[in-house]
């Protein structure tokens, strides 16, 4: 089953995503995990804490990255590389592949966005079901309100013990475009997923060019 990974980057301290040396590694790591793939990886930065950076790719199956990609000699060699620059913060797989998220993709109409958003939510115990069948009913207020795009989303696979976790990926104009959405009479209908979790980690990020 073909996964999407995405996984949170924190800069060390006195690094910026300017510094060549670190976007070097960074371009030479995407490099990397591409040929080993054949398939296409993104770095985004947070707007939130620009310190963050995202990695977004996507693998085979949960198995190829884990099992076969990172005990691997040339991850090794990057991870290596990257000592000092940064720390991987957490990382997830979600079972969705890049075609169901808005991701730009090549020969295909989806093009680079100016914002995503990024939203992991914490489902209660034993209302995964109940969360999507709220999600599917109420989530074209949110689509109909977006207009750079399709919303995507999936679950989490590698799951941190037995809590669901649901991975939305929203593409907008801007962070207040995405605010803006929280006034209207459609957020109160698709605000009916939150009596389906207990929290949500809402954050933003903007494509980088490495």
């Amino acid at each position: 089953m073909t996964v999407t990974e995405i996984a949170l980057l924190h800069l060390s301290p006195d690094v910026t995503v300017g510094d060549a040396n670190l976007r070097s590694k960074l371009a030479h790591a995407k490099a990397v995990m591409q040929n080993y793939t054949g398939r296409t990886f993104y770095y985004l930065q947070q707007i939130e804490d620009p310190t963050y950076i995202y990695i977004i790719g996507e693998w085979g199956s949960l198995s190829q990255h884990m099992n076969d990609f990172i005990p691997g000699s040339d991850n090794q060699a990057v991870l290596e590389s990257l000592k000092g620059l940064m720390s991987v913060e957490w990382l997830l797989h979600i079972d969705v592949p890049h075609a169901g998220l808005p991701l730009p993709s090549a020969g295909t109409n989806k093009q680079k966005v100016p914002v995503y958003g990024i939203v992991r939510h914490f489902i209660k115990d034993g209302q995964k079901g109940g969360f999507q069948q709220t999600f599917d009913a109420e989530k074209r207020y949110l689509q109909e309100f977006v207009t750079e795009g399709e919303i995507g989303g999936g679950w989490r696979i590698d799951k941190d013990g037995s809590k669901d976790e649901w991975v939305l990926i929203t593409p907008w104009t801007s962070v207040e475009q995405h605010h803006a959405f929280a006034e209207t009479d459609g957020f109160a209908k698709y605000g009916k997923i939150r009596e389906h979790i207990e929290g949500a980690e809402i954050k933003h990020a903007q494509m980088l060019n490495i």
